[in-house]
C-alpha cells in the first residue's frame, strides 16, 4: 500500500490541549477578586457546567448550528449563577477575558512542525481535519501558524458534519485527490478519530500520548508524531 495523505486531528494531536484547565482557573481567579468569590469553586463549577451542558448541545455546536460564542458564555454564565453571580456582565467578561487567555496558551506539541516538514519533503499531502465552530478552530489554526501547513484544512463547524461521522472524512478525501485505502487519519480520540477514520476505510493510527485505556482498533499505535514517518 502506497500512503499518499496524511490526515490528522487538530486538538491533542497537533495542538497541545493540556492548558485548558488552567486558563479556566486563571479565569476564575480573575473573577473571583472582582466578585469575592472562591476561584477554585468557581472554576469547579465551570467544569462541572461544560459536562453537564454538552450532551444538550455539543454535537450542534460542532456542526455549526450554534454560533461559536454562544457556548462558552453559557457556560460561565451558569458557573457563575452556582456560586451567586447573576450579573451578565461578568459572563460576557470571563468569555473575552477566556478567549485572550487560551490564545496566548495555544502552542503545538514539540514535533508537530518536524513532522509536517518531514512529510512534506516526501511529497506526502497534508490535511487537517478538526471538530468544533469555525472561528474557534481557525483561531487556533492561525495562532500557532498552521493554516498554510496542510493542503486541506476541514473545520467540522463550516461543513454542518463532524467526526465520526463518513461524511467528513469523504468530503477530505475528495479535497485531497486521494482514495481512502492511500490516506492515514492521525487523532488521539478513540470514537471520532480512530473510529471514524477505520469506518470511512482510512488507515487509522491512534496517538496515546498519555497511555489510557485503550477501547478502539487502530491500524496502528504511536506515542510521537515522529513514528509516523516509519509508516509512510
Amino acid at each position: 500500500m502506497t500512503i499518499r495523505a496524511v490526515c490528522f486531528d487538530l486538538d491533542g494531536t497537533l495542538l497541545r490541549d493540556d492548558h485548558v484547565d488552567g486558563v479556566v482557573l486563571r479565569v476564575a481567579r480573575d473573577l473571583a477578586s472582582r466578585y469575592d468569590l472562591d476561584p477554585d469553586a468557581l472554576a469547579a463549577a465551570n467544569e462541572r457546567v461544560w459536562w453537564d451542558y454538552w450532551p444538550d448541545v455539543g454535537e450542534a455546536w460542532m456542526r455549526g448550528q450554534i454560533p461559536g460564542g454562544d457556548v462558552p458564555l453559557e457556560v460561565w454564565r451558569r458557573a457563575l449563577a452556582e456560586v451567586g453571580v447573576t450579573d451578565a456582565v461578568a459572563a460576557t467578561a470571563a468569555v473575552a477575558l477566556h478567549a485572550e487567555l487560551e490564545g496566548q496558551a495555544f502552542s503545538l506539541y514539540p514535533e508537530s512542525v518536524e513532522v509536517l516538514g518531514a512529510l512534506r519533503e516526501r511529497g506526502i499531502r497534508i490535511a487537517i481535519v478538526t471538530n468544533g465552530p469555525s472561528g474557534l478552530q481557525r483561531a487556533k489554526l492561525r495562532a500557532v501558524d498552521l493554516e498554510k501547513a496542510a493542503d486541506v484544512v476541514v473545520v467540522s463547524g463550516e461543513h454542518g458534519t463532524h467526526k465520526p461521522d463518513p461524511a467528513i472524512f469523504a468530503l477530505t478525501l475528495e479535497a485531497l485527490g486521494v482514495a481512502a485505502d492511500e490516506t492515514l487519519f492521525v487523532g488521539d480520540n478513540q470514537v471520532a478519530d480512530v473510529g471514524g477514520a477505520r469506518a470511512a476505510g482510512l488507515t487509522a493510527v491512534w496517538i496515546d500520548r498519555r497511555g489510557v485505556e485503550r477501547t478502539c482498533d487502530p491500524h496502528a499505535v504511536v506515542t510521537d508524531l515522529r513514528d509516523l514517518l516509519a509508516l509512510v
